[in-house]
């Protein structure tokens, strides 16, 4: 319990600190430094892809070494980004500071949720999933405050405050972690390599998973921006994640506990409708109401979707391939966010209505993906091994 407390405290912190700066940069970036909507996408694709395309290989390091180390180093390096963006005032330096954000990143988050899966029971790590979750989300709100404020400062302040807070993290993850815990084999690369490679079904469901990250990525650059210009205020960015923090903060476990009694693989295809859905009325709104039902209907099928998928994850992957699991899941954000993110910033400048109907196109591709997953499943299994799938989803 003691190691799953301290990565709870990381997810809140780790989230404090993300959606404190993240969120801003983009603002910073086309305001402050009077850059591009285009360059505030292409730095945040860059450290979206940055992070999540080299994740298999630190899920892999994670597997063979040791995951508090992981964990530690990616976290100080994380907060040495943030920090360094301080600094930028050209593109070349931002995107190196994004760089660096990002390679901080891909170490520790797959390995996170890997020690996280090692340290829970198996009947225990859809509540604990939730409980993430609900953890993470408090912290946005949090966020939202604490990014509100430093507005009202400098930038310069925002970047050395949020790098901070990682940097702190990692520090205090390698103090308490207690790394002998995570008992399980380590594998070789090679091993790490051959194991995913070969579960087909699994490489099929990262793929479904790029619809959903493209839809999710929205939400640190169209969404703020599009937000900023129906409510003609930037500091409304502030308001749009405490809210979405506090539908998660009250819905998720409730939410969770209902969807228990469906199949994960169902409750994902539906989550990814409903955040279709809703993406594209948050676009084609220009008025309050129809701005927070569209916003709401999202943040329903995010809540749906991610906890639900982690614990797909989770239980499919062998214990001692867990980190391997989560960090090649991960390539589906990569792929997905990269292209949300570096596409999404030149179609809100130019064809702003084309990005809100693609991001719907998605939800209905990684919809249809799911459920010929699930078919698929259907037909790769025995008739012994039919009442165990029926159980794991």
């Amino acid at each position: 319990m003691k190691a799953i407390r301290l990565l709870l405290v990381n997810s809140f912190l780790m989230n404090v600190s993300f959606f404190a700066f993240i969120p801003f940069l983009s603002a910073y970036i086309t305001g402050n430094l009077a850059l591009s909507a285009g360059i505030a996408g292409v730095v945040l694709m860059l450290r979206q892809l940055t992070q999540q395309g080299t994740s298999f290989l630190s899920g892999i390091l994670g597997d063979r070494f040791d995951y508090r180390l992981m964990i530690s180093i990616g976290m100080i390096l994380r907060g040495a980004g943030f920090t360094m963006f301080a600094f930028c005032t050209s593109p070349f330096e931002l995107i190196a500071a994004a760089i660096i954000t990002g390679i901080g990143g891909s170490l520790f988050e797959p390995t996170s949720k890997a020690a996280l899966t090692i340290f829970t029971p198996p009947k225990k790590r859809g509540d604990i999933f939730s409980l993430d979750k609900i953890v993470r989300h408090s912290g946005i709100i949090c966020a939202g405050i604490l990014g509100g404020l430093l507005l009202q400062l400098d930038f310069f302040y925002s970047s050395l405050v949020c790098g901070g807070i990682f940097i702190f993290s990692g520090i205090l993850t390698f103090l308490i972690l207690p790394n002998e815990k995570v008992a399980v084999p380590k594998q070789s690369f090679a091993d790490s390599w051959r194991k995913v490679r070969s579960d087909h079904l699994f490489i099929f469901f990262t793929v479904s998973m790029t619809g959903f990250w493209f839809m999710f990525m929205q939400l640190y650059l169209t969404i703020p921006l599009h937000a900023a210009k129906v409510f003609n205020h930037s500091s409304f960015v502030s308001s749009l994640f405490i809210v979405y923090g506090m539908i998660v903060v009250f819905l998720q476990y409730p939410l969770q506990k209902w969807t228990k009694r469906f199949q994960r693989l169902s409750v994902i295809k539906v989550g990814m409708s409903i955040m279709g859905a809703g993406i594209l009325l948050v676009g084609l709104s220009d008025a309050f109401l129809l701005f927070w039902i569209g916003f709401c209907t999202y943040a329903i099928g995010i809540m749906l979707v991610e906890p639900t998928s982690y614990e797909y994850t989770a239980d499919i992957a062998p214990p001692q391939f867990s980190a391997s699991y989560f960090g090649f899941s991960l390539l589906a954000m990569a792929i997905g966010g990269g292209i949300s993110q570096g596409a999404g910033g030149w179609l809100f400048e130019h064809m702003p209505q084309l990005n809100w109907m693609i991001g719907a196109l998605a939800g209905i591709f990684s919809a249809l993906c799911i459920h010929i997953l699930q078919w698929r499943r259907s037909k790769n299994i025995s008739p012994n091994h039919a009442k165990q799938i029926i159980e794991d989803n």
